[in-house]
């Protein structure tokens, strides 16, 4: 009789192969919106950033927008009616193609 093979062992991002289509959701974030998509995108297991503008007024579409023609992983979507999280949670969803998603 064999033992089971031994559990991998993950000490971090570096260890997991791509895998992860996040969602996000947003409204009227464009002073950090950038920021939080670099940190995202910086973590290995991120296949692709889904993101879900809710009809942002200060800006954020078009900080957006900017980001998406620079990362090709970035997806952005746009309501343009304000519908609240979870509507943009689901848009997102829709649109999400890794085998795991995360929020």
């Amino acid at each position: 009789m064999s033992l089971p093979p031994k559990p991998l062992e993950v000490r971090g991002n570096a260890d997991i192969e791509p895998c992860l289509s996040v969602v996000m959701p947003v409204y009227n974030e464009a002073a950090s919106v950038a920021q939080v998509i670099e940190l995202v995108l910086a973590q290995r297991p991120v296949i692709e950033l889904i993101v879900v503008d809710d009809a942002s007024r200060d800006g954020s579409w078009e900080a957006l927008q900017a980001v998406a023609r620079e990362q090709p992983r970035v997806k952005v979507l746009r309501h343009e009616h304000n519908q609240g999280k979870g509507a943009a949670l689901r848009t997102g969803l829709q649109h999400a193609t890794a085998p795991v998603v995360i929020i």
